[in-house]
Formats: C-alpha cells, structure tokens, sequence
C-alpha cells in the first residue's frame, strides 16, 4: 500500500503542479520517500539509472537541437510555407485560408516534429507557433476562441499519436528499444506502417470535426516573416538528413542513442554558435527531464517490487487464452494503464513484465502493441504523457485554459479509433 500512496500521490502533484514546483522536483521527492521507506534501495536505483539515462539524455540533445532550429528560424520558414500552400487569398500581410487544408498541413508539419525530434520536442514547438498565427484571434468570442483551442488539441494529439516510427520518436521508445536490444533499422521498418494507418484515421477524423465544427475559412495576420536564408534552410535539411543516418551507423558500432542525439545537437550548436548559442537557450534546455525520469521510475520500480509486474504476467496469460484478440486487448490494457498512471510508469511495468513472460525471449509484435497503446492512449486523459504535461505548462503561461471537458470530448472520439488502425496496421505488416 505504500508504494501505491507514493505513487498516486507523486501523480497528482505532477498534475496540479503546486507553487509551480518543477515536474522533476516532484518525482524526486516521491523516489526519496519510496527510498527512506525502505521499499526500493541503491541497487534498485542502479538498475533504474541503467534502463533512463541513453533515453534521457537523448531526449535532452533532441529538445536541444529542436530549439537551435526555431532560434534560427527553421520552424518559422515551413509554417509560412504552410500558410502559403493553404491560402485562398492574399491581402499584404493578411491571409485567408482554406480550414481544412490548413489542418492537414498542420498535421504532416507536426508529425514531422514528433519522427525526428521526439513528442516532447514537438510538442514545445508547435505549441508557440499556433498561439503566434492565431494571436489576431479575439478570444473574447466564443468561435474564435473555441478554434484556437481545436487546434492546440489537433497538433497536441498529434505530437503523440505519430511518434511510433523512429525510436528516437518518443522517450518510451527509446527506454523499449534499449531494453530490448531493438535495432534501430528494425524499430522503423515495423513502425512505419501502424504509424501510417494512425495518421491516416486521425487526419479523416480531424476534418470530420473541421467540418462539423470550425468555419470553412480562417483569417490570420502575418505579423513576424521568417529571417532564415535559403541557403541556412537547406544546410539545416540536410544536416537533418545526416543526423537520422547517423543512427543506422551507430547500430553498427553499438553506441548508446544519446552518443549522436546529445553529440549531433552539439555539433549543430558548434556550427551556429555566434546565431544561437547564449545562456538563455541552454537555461531553457530541459535538463530536469533526466531527474524527472529517473525520480518516477524509482516511484515505478516500487510498484514493481510489489508485484505490479507480477499482476501484468498473471494478465498476459490470461490473454493467451484468445488469441485472435490478445494483441488488441494488450493494446488497449497498455493505453488504459497510460492514460491513468501515466505512459512512463506504463511502458516500464510493461517491458518488464514482458521479459519476464517470454522468459527473455523476445515477440517482436506484442513489444509493438504495447508501445503503440502507451504512445497513442496516453492522450486519452492529460496525465497520460509527459509531452501533454510540458503542454499544459506551456499554455498556462499563455494564460490559456482548456477545461477538461473539452479535453475528454476530444480524448475519447480521437484516442481510441487511431490506436485500433495503429494496431491494425501492426498486423498486416
């Protein structure tokens, strides 16, 4: 019961964030009272530090380079690109544009974040983009406001639901690949297809809801044009280009994630360091994510050494019972489990459990499962996923609110229908 306590407890301060405290001071404080307790000790911290710290400090140089990048204006370049391929008309600085093209864009533009820099990466840079375009918006009128928030939801959903194909795509797959001895070649070529068919559903379902609820067209100012050169846009594309390759060489020289994710944004922060580099940028860089990772799944591992996992095991051979339906119901068991205790906790009681069931044997699709029910049902409430927290920290500082409610109603009509594609299209691979 302890280890419950301290785990719900850790969870619901994450979530109201009191005095602002930092998310990593909080799963910090839940590991020191798990550790005065007596419930986990210095070796259980050892083997936690092992499994987080590739993960966490490749996440780091992924946010590290994703924020290189908007400084220079390379975020600011494709969204006026955006802008232009979705325009009806053109009037000086004033764009009208087509409602639905424009959220399809949106869509490819965030999912492109989330493959190459993470969902918590992309989640902090569309995040401000959206605000930006839609700041001529009144927000004293309720459409307006009401469109704004739809899609801030479109692009936050979006940051997890399409971040399955790249293991670098998502903090949870780099801990799963890592685990497992994934190889990165061999995490895209399954992925790719299930993260295919998610963005397929989720795109039709989102012009559904443009359609029923957002006007056919969308009036926005132009205020700030991208300052980047042409020549800066395609060196950074290229560079892009190097970085991903890079981690197909470091499968074959078996080098940590975090060697090329870390070193690669170094090495882009050396080449512009009279553009981009100050203290500001580097004070803003998430270095709290590798306590604040390492803090919860101590929290985890308690619940772990309690038998959590063990109940996990006891589950999977229940579902072996139905097989033509098993890998559905891991998915779903895995996207409930994230949606309530969070993805983090989730993808580890889940990997762990799983290693012990196949006796270190390895099922390539049920590893998959499990992953696509933690990325894509950690929407379904906003304690679901660590890119959802950097979210609503995001906006609270924007001094904009979405009632939970509103989330649910999106969470639920969203969630669920892309995880079965997803899952589907993970079996017809």
């Amino acid at each position: 019961m302890l280890a419950w306590i301290i785990f719900l407890s850790t969870l619901i301060l994450l979530f109201w964030r009191p005095w602002n405290l930092p998310i990593w001071s909080i799963s910090i404080l839940g590991a020191f009272v798990a550790f005065v307790l007596g419930i986990v000790n210095f070796n259980d911290a050892y083997f936690v530090f092992n499994m987080i710290w590739d993960s966490s400090l490749s996440l780091i140089g992924l946010i590290i380079l994703s924020f290189s990048l908007e400084v220079l204006g390379f975020f600011d370049k494709i969204a006026f690109a955006i802008l232009q391929s979705s325009k009806k008309d053109q009037v000086g600085q004033k764009y009208t544009l087509i409602t639905y093209k424009f959220m399809i864009f949106i869509i490819f533009f965030t999912g492109f974040l989330a493959t190459f820099f993470a969902n918590d990466g992309a989640i902090l840079i569309i995040t401000p983009i959206i605000l930006a375009l839609f700041s001529n918006f009144n927000f004293e009128n309720e459409k307006d406001k009401f469109t704004l928030i739809t899609f801030l939801l479109i692009a936050s959903f979006a940051c997890d639901f399409l971040s399955n194909t790249l293991v670098i795509s998502n903090l949870t797959n780099i801990i799963t690949a890592n685990y497992f001895k994934l190889s990165f070649l061999n995490f895209a070529f399954s992925m790719l297809t299930p993260n295919v068919f998610a963005c397929i559903v989720y795109v039709v379902l989102s012009l559904i809801i443009a359609k029923i609820f957002l006007p056919k067209e969308l009036e926005f100012e132009v205020k700030k044009m991208p300052n980047i050169s042409q020549k800066t846009f395609i060196f950074c594309f290229i560079f892009l280009t190097f970085f991903v390759l890079a981690f197909f060489v470091g499968e074959f020289l078996k080098l940590p994630i975090s060697v090329f994710s870390l070193g690669g944004a170094l090495v882009f922060l050396f080449i512009f360091r009279e553009k981009i580099l100050n203290f500001s940028m580097l004070r803003n860089a998430p270095w709290g994510v590798l306590i604040f990772s390492f803090g919860l799944y101590v929290v985890v591992y308690a619940l772990h050494k309690e038998g959590l996992s063990e109940n996990f095991v006891f589950l999977l051979k229940w579902l072996q019972n139905y097989e033509n339906y098993n890998t559905f119901a891991l998915g779903f068991i895995s996207a409930f489990g994230s949606a309530i205790f969070n993805n983090l906790p989730m993808v580890m009681i889940g990997d762990l459990a799983l290693k012990e069931y196949f006796n270190n044997e390895i099922n390539y699709t049920l590893i998959y499962t499990h992953l696509l029910g933690c990325n894509i049902g950690a929407k379904l409430t906003p304690i679901g996923s660590l890119a959802t927290l950097l979210w609503l920290g995001v906006l609270s500082k924007q001094g904009v609110k979405i009632s939970i409610k509103t989330y649910f109603k999106f969470s639920i009509i969203l969630s669920l229908p892309v995880l079965f594609s997803a899952i589907l299209g993970l079996l017809l691979i």
